[in-house]
């Protein structure tokens, strides 16, 4: 099987066990679900802690219930694939670690954007609908990808706490499609630079998510002493809240571009304007 294949399968698989663990959870006495909602957008700890334990283990539950090859796919699909240094870990127990923490993980963003009683009144109206970005499989396998790539960025020695927070929220907005982030309004720069001689290239990788446009970006400029600076643009994807996109240019390339650039020197500019920052310090804790 391709990896393209096995990245699609993979989230095709995360979606089915997060619906499937948040119908286990609804089921369980004591209303688990709508207590580890609550817990988690209100900051309630003592309706949390005990919900927060049997969202875990039903999580578990769920990953148990896979058989070897499906356990296989999602670990190729979590953020334990980036982290490990071998091709594969050797038995079932590894797979399940991994696992385990990027599908408790999914599950927190799904009850982070879940409705709450008596909240259905600040359901916006008008001009302030909730976009409607569409998004086909192979963008969700494509912008998964993003998002792992994102995530190794928080772990950049000196990167300032403020922008690894940010970095984090992109990451997890990324992850939460289709359900949207509304209040997200990220930008993340890479910035590679290469050359020797007098000559010089400087390459930029944006990564913009806001209410009406996620778009991916890049460009870069050349300087060669001879004939002095040229500017050139690259990729651009855009995703747009009407539903429509935009892509100019092969999107696994810029994928390839931004790898190639992180696995060399590069510098980090983030702006962070998101509506909803004291959000994410509930859904960090």
């Amino acid at each position: 099987m391709k990896r393209y294949d096995v990245d699609r399968n993979a989230e095709v698989k995360y979606r089915a066990c997060v619906e499937q663990v948040i119908a286990r959870l609804k089921t369980l006495p004591g209303d688990v679900w709508s207590r580890f909602c609550s817990g988690l957008q209100r900051g309630e700890p003592f309706l949390f802690e005990e919900a927060d334990r049997q969202v875990e283990q039903t999580c578990l539950e769920v990953i148990r219930s896979c058989s070897e090859p499906e356990l296989e796919i999602l670990w190729i699909g979590s953020d334990a694939l980036w982290k490990h240094d071998d091709a594969n870990p050797s038995n079932r127990g590894g797979w399940e670690e991994g696992v385990l923490k990027e599908l408790y993980e999914r599950v927190r963003y799904a009850a982070g954007d879940a409705s709450l009683d008596g909240d259905e009144e600040a359901k916006p109206t008008g001009d302030e609908l909730v976009p409607s970005f569409r998004f086909d499989d192979d963008d969700l396998v494509f912008l998964s990808k993003v998002a792992r790539k994102l995530a190794q960025l928080t772990a950049r020695p000196n990167l300032a706490p403020e922008d690894a927070k940010a970095i984090r929220r992109a990451v997890a907005a990324l992850k939460r499609l289709p359900e949207l982030t509304p209040e997200i309004n990220v930008q993340i720069e890479v910035v590679h630079q290469m050359g020797a001689d007098g000559f010089s290239e400087s390459y930029s990788y944006v990564i913009k998510l806001a209410r009406q446009c996620i778009e991916l970006s890049a460009g870069g400029t050349q300087y060669d002493p001879a004939v002095g600076a040229n500017s050139f643009n690259l990729e651009s994807l855009k995703w747009y809240a009407n539903g429509q996109a935009d892509h100019q240019g092969n999107r696994d390339t810029w994928l390839e571009r931004l790898a190639y650039a992180l696995a060399h020197e590069y510098t980090v500019n983030v702006r962070d304007e998101s509506a909803d920052k004291c959000g994410e310090a509930v859904r960090d804790s």
